[in-house]
């Protein structure tokens, strides 16, 4: 995870740290610092993952102030794990999408981790329909419809996630990663094959795999 709150040099450093180290990804949480992913912060450092090829993560993480909510300290977890695991990936997702920076760094790879998946189409169209009535003024201006950035440069994986699967026409399905989430409970460990057969069940098998196995190979060179 790269360390945040800090001179925008500490992200620079630990990105070519972990580069050196021949690491796969880097990671930030949704929630904090809010600071826009295209203020000079975050330049250099994303700079070098497009150079260098290797792929942001974007993860739930830094949201403190989920557990001191009133929705929070009165229904307890459910909230909690919907806060951070969809709500705040939204956000982050929409904001990637809307500020312009995967259209400035066109190689640049970011990975939703752990959000799931059944929610990107409908926030997709959403964000498109609001871009087509509205893009010849709004700022930041953006080329293209927020989707094709979105399916050119963004990645998600999922877990128990059989209403996203029902939509993958509606996505890159070249850029979706299945994961166990080994060990966490809102992961499928330990019925991780079980799961998969149920949800993959009406995919094609060269399909299932890429999903299950080669995407994530090819994003990572593994």
């Amino acid at each position: 995870m790269l360390p945040l709150g800090g001179p925008p040099e500490w992200l620079v450093d630990e990105v070519e740290r972990a580069a050196r180290m021949g690491l796969r990804s880097v990671m930030l949480p949704t929630g904090f610092p809010r600071v826009s992913y295209n203020d000079a912060y975050y330049r250099r450092a994303f700079e070098i993952l497009q150079e260098t090829g290797m792929p942001l993560a974007i993860h739930n993480g830094g949201n403190e102030e989920i557990f001191t909510m009133p929705a929070y300290e009165q229904t307890g977890s459910p909230v909690g794990i919907i806060e951070s695991k969809l709500i705040c990936q939204e956000r982050a997702l929409c904001h990637l999408l809307s500020c312009g920076v995967l259209q400035t760094l066109p190689k640049l790879q970011v990975v939703m981790a752990e959000a799931g998946i059944g929610w990107v189409a409908a926030m997709l169209r959403l964000i498109d329909h609001w871009w087509e009535d509205h893009h010849r003024w709004a700022e930041p201006r953006l080329d293209e419809p927020p989707s094709l950035y979105c399916k050119r440069q963004v990645w998600f994986t999922f877990e128990d996630d059989r209403p996203g699967l029902l939509t993958r026409e509606c996505l890159n399905i070249d850029h979706l990663m299945w994961g166990s989430d080994y060990p966490h409970t809102e992961g499928t460990f330990p019925v991780s094959r079980q799961r998969i057969e149920k949800d993959f069940a009406d995919l094609p098998a060269e399909v299932a795999r890429k999903l299950v196995v080669e995407n994530a190979a090819r994003l990572y060179g593994i």
